[in-house]
């Protein structure tokens, strides 16, 4: 094997940088600042949260700015027209930077997942920007597509090993020579890697275009084997348990689950990658059944398709439009649109699956369009519709009221402030109000977790809804807030009581003496806890009506009244202290996982 001389690496080195200039004095700069914030205490690192804007637009630049030296390459255009397109891109980034608000909201942390997986996406064809629409360049496209991914891998391998040799090396040197080295130089050493040693080894064998590859080398053995018999196999599995569920639905006749969409997403994703892997297979002798299950494959997406819309629009229809449900929607749309063209189309043109869906993905981050704009619209209209409905808002000003507003406008007006306050979008709805929204602190008010949020609705003369309740009508957690100790006065005995879903034991014998003993039962079925003494039933505690009075706290840390239970009989007093619990509801039929407290016993009430 013949190893590249230092003079060779050298020299390459400087070819990658002489390409790709502005990319790797991004990397740079972003590896630099991250490393740098991770040198800093912890409180002071809060307050340099321009260093992680820098981050964010650096991480976006490297796949944009190497998009760009890819468009150039394909132009054949000058080194100075090369340079100022770059540049141009790089006032773009600047620009980006400087759009950041100090403190990122839930809108800048999505947008920049989307435009991440977007550039992404265009670095996969910037070289065939031209031309992008003509299927006669497919196979080259594949192959440059290949070769990206390899060297990804060879990239994550070398990077790796590269990082664990120097962290290994370091913690010997500190351990031998007693030199006390700062841990924080492990997590500055990994961003270095990351950033910017993995970025300029990734580019120093970048293919381009216009290298054109080698259309006749042969197709890599290992991808071949990964992707016929795991990749395509799992696809087979995924299409399977959802059409059995499909199957199901149609049987009870009910509405499909939320979270199937990302199940159908996340399963067509997976085929279409499949798919993408094998296209150069598809026509060699003796892989028939390649085409048949490419053909099929997108034919059997339909049936999903039609699933998907259901299920998301349900959603939408009754919690309205959100940035997550927006990208489901448009997702379903794409999918819907690859799925009938591989159907129809004879060209079959691989080039318009990246390049579609980075369009798509552009569009959904800018614009009266985007995904941000339409859902804070329907947001708006949402809570405006709720709050006329209560006279709570009239002329275009909110009037405090004193009228009683049902659990589910309550939970509706409570979700769109709280819509409103995590995108830091409340300058929306200020116009309705007389006080400055935005000069409302975070306070305590009875133990409220969602304080601003709160202190907004109850201007409005409604009782906050909080966040955690939204769920309430399937899951519940509760926990007793605020305790130290108890009285034990009235009282002769107390007991620990733990009940868990999966505890073997479902019945909990106590002897106090040799004629005192009683037996506590927990009732899966019907969650009654049965107490009996001397083998007779002497009385119960129906926790299902319990938790629905907990739900009237409406808090999952309610005080010691609300979690406690007094039964008696003319014999025995029981005082049921609950500690915490939890559990769901399923079918409308609650089951409670886990209960623990303590047991006050009282006997002898008559002598």
């Amino acid at each position: 094997m013949h190893l590249p001389s230092f003079n060779n690496l050298i020299s390459g080195a400087k070819h990658t940088f002489y390409r790709f200039p502005f990319v790797i004095l991004t990397s740079l700069t972003g590896a630099v600042s991250m490393a740098y914030i991770i040198n800093l205490p912890y409180p002071e690192s809060l307050n340099v949260r321009y260093l992680y804007n820098i981050v964010m637009a650096c991480s976006l630049g490297i796949p944009f700015l190497i998009s760009l030296s890819f468009i150039t390459e394909r132009l054949k255009s000058s080194r100075f027209t090369s340079l100022l397109i770059q540049t141009t891109g790089l006032i773009l980034l600047v620009t980006y930077y400087f759009s950041l608000p100090a403190e990122t909201s839930y809108i800048d942390i999505t947008r920049y997942i989307v435009l991440v997986i977007a550039l992404h996406l265009l670095v996969s064809f910037s070289p065939f920007i031209i031309g992008i629409f003509d299927s006669s360049g497919v196979h080259t496209f594949w192959q440059f597509n290949q070769l990206l991914f390899i060297r990804i891998l060879i990239t994550g391998v070398y990077s790796g090993v590269l990082y664990a040799g120097l962290c290994i090396a370091i913690l010997s040197f500190d351990k031998l020579f007693n030199i006390n080295i700062n841990e924080k130089i492990y997590g500055q050493l990994f961003f270095i890697i990351l950033g910017f040693f993995s970025t300029w080894f990734f580019l120093s064998d970048m293919p381009s275009e216009t290298e054109a590859p080698d259309t006749g080398s042969p197709y890599p053995k290992g991808l071949k084997i990964f992707t016929q018999y795991v990749l395509l196999p799992l696809v087979i599995i995924y299409l399977l348990i959802l059409y059995l569920y499909t199957g199901k639905i149609i049987l009870q006749w009910q509405l499909p689950m939320g979270w199937v969409s990302y199940l159908i997403l996340g399963f067509s994703v997976t085929g279409i990658f499949s798919l993408l892997l094998i296209h150069p297979l598809r026509n060699i002798e003796g892989n028939t059944w390649m085409r048949n299950f490419t053909k099929w494959f997108y034919i059997t997406l339909f049936p999903l398709i039609i699933l998907l819309f259901i299920s998301i629009l349900r959603r939408t229809n009754e919690y309205g439009i959100t940035e997550r449900r927006y990208f489901v929607f448009i997702l379903a749309v794409w999918l819907a649109g690859i799925a009938l063209y591989f159907t129809l189309s004879k060209a079959k043109n691989i080039k318009f699956i990246p390049f579609s869906l980075c369009v798509i993905a552009f569009l959904s981050c800018f614009g009266p369009w985007s995904a941000y704009s339409i859902s804070e619209k329907n947001q708006l209209n949402r809570l405006e519709n709720v709050l006329s409905k209560n006279n709570i808002i009239e002329d275009g000003k909110i009037k405090k009221i004193r009228n009683t507003v049902t659990d589910d406008d309550r939970r509706e007006i409570s979700s769109e402030v709280i819509f409103f306050c995590e995108r830091k979008s409340l300058g929306t709805i200020q116009p309705w109000f007389d006080i400055d929204l935005q000069s409302i602190k975070d306070t305590v008010i009875n133990n409220v977790h969602n304080k601003k949020e709160a202190m907004i609705v109850e201007y409005m003369g409604v009782e906050f809804f909080p966040q955690w309740t939204y769920q309430v009508d399937k899951y519940f957690n509760y926990t007793l807030r605020d305790y130290d100790s108890f009285i034990l006065k009235d009282y002769d005995y107390l007991l620990i009581y733990k009940y868990a879903m999966n505890d073997t034991a479902k019945n909990h014998y106590v002897k106090i003496s040799d004629s005192i003993s009683f037996e506590i039962n927990k009732n899966n079925e019907n969650n009654i806890i049965e107490i009996r003494q001397k083998d007779k039933p002497a009385m119960s505690i129906d926790l299902n009506l319990f938790i629905e009075g907990l739900k009237k706290s409406n808090s999952p840390s309610p005080a010691l009244k609300d979690m406690t239970i007094e039964v008696q009989n003319e014999n025995l007093k029981l005082k049921f202290v609950i500690i915490s619990m939890n559990g769901e509801k399923d079918l409308d039929k609650l089951k409670i996982n886990y209960i623990n407290g303590y047991i006050f016993v009282k006997l002898n009430l008559i002598k």
